[in-house]
């Protein structure tokens, strides 16, 4: 098996459900850092998905979402939440801003192949 660092993705989060980062049957990632920079001079909600690939994200009670926080205007996070968890098998990271265009992420780790 080869393992390679990558950048898994990194653009700007939309105002609906975007897939991040996805899998094949045939691999498997490793997620590392995940860095968001909230450009907008209003606080900004994100949500983030961790589920199989053929899934939709629902927010609320009874959602499948994973994290849920609030980026203050100006501010980038660091978010450690999903260090070190295995996508494979058909999965897929995705995410989502309460307002489209304004949060810019960079996603990093490690695939398995």
């Amino acid at each position: 098996m080869t393992t390679s660092l990558k950048n898994f993705g990194q653009g700007q989060l939309a105002a609906s459900e975007v897939t991040l980062v996805e899998s094949s049957s045939s691999e498997k990632k490793f997620m590392g850092a995940i860095q968001l920079f909230n450009t907008s001079s209003s606080n900004i909600e994100v949500t983030f998905w961790l589920m199989a690939a053929v899934d939709t994200g629902t927010t609320g009670s009874g959602g499948n979402q994973k994290y849920v926080r609030t980026i203050p205007a100006g501010t980038s996070r660091t978010i450690m939440d999903f260090q070190g968890q295995v996508i494979d098998n058909s999965m897929k990271f995705s995410g989502k801003a309460s307002t489209t265009a304004v949060i810019n992420y960079t996603i990093s780790g490690t695939t398995e192949t």
